[in-house]
C-alpha cells in the first residue's frame, strides 16, 4: 500500500472528516470547517476543505437527500498515520 493511494470515505448525514472522523453537524449557513462557510443547501461538489481537528484536506459533496460523502485527498497521509495504517492492515 502507497501512502499516496491511500483512499477513504465516509458517507452519513453528517459530514465526518475520512481522516480523523471529526463531525460536522450540517446546519446549513452555520456549518464552518476549517473557517469556510460549507452551503448544506448546494448538492454536487462542494469542494475541498481543511479539518479543524487534524488538519488535513478533504474533499465534499452533497445530494439531496441530505447526505454528505467527503473523501481523501493523496498525500495528505502522514508518513506515521501511512505506517499505523500498513501495521494495522497487515
Amino acid at each position: 500500500m502507497s501512502k499516496e493511494w491511500y483512499s477513504n470515505w465516509e458517507c452519513d448525514d453528517e459530514i465526518i472528516c475520512p481522516y480523523c472522523g471529526k463531525k460536522y453537524e450540517p446546519i446549513y449557513e452555520e456549518t464552518y470547517i476549517g473557517g469556510e462557510g460549507v452551503d448544506c443547501y448546494k448538492e454536487g461538489e462542494q469542494g475541498e476543505f481543511i479539518c479543524d481537528e487534524c488538519g488535513k484536506k478533504f474533499r465534499l459533496s452533497a445530494e439531496m437527500k441530505w447526505e454528505y460523502t467527503t473523501e481523501t485527498i493523496d498525500g495528505e497521509m502522514t508518513e506515521e498515520e501511512y505506517d499505523d495504517m500498513d501495521n494495522f492492515l497487515g
